[in-house]
């Protein structure tokens, strides 16, 4: 518990530095010109790529999560009939 709330606490203070050293605002080219803080363009293009890689994993999230769904439902029947079945009769032989 402590030593995630260290971890959060450190990355809160990187993050606070990394945006008081890069704060200055910068020219940007892109369909028309416009002034933004470095700091900002930074983390848009960070979210920008979780956004992405996100959307590029969630076809394989989707297939996975319907193939348990399914492996689920044939347990389920396995175990059903599993539980239909009588039991063998055992024969005692008299020695």
């Amino acid at each position: 518990m402590y030593s995630a709330l260290l971890i959060i606490l450190v990355i809160l203070f990187l993050a606070v530095a990394f945006s008081l050293q890069n704060s200055e605002p910068i020219k940007v080219n892109f369909f028309s010109t416009f002034e933004i803080s470095l700091v900002v363009l930074l983390l848009t293009t960070l979210a920008g790529g979780v956004i992405l890689s996100l959307l590029a994993s969630l076809p394989s999230f989707i297939r996975k999560s319907r193939l348990i769904a399914q492996q689920q439902k044939t347990i389920a029947k396995l175990e059903q009939t599993v539980a239909e079945q009588k039991p063998l009769p055992v024969n005692h032989e008299a020695s």
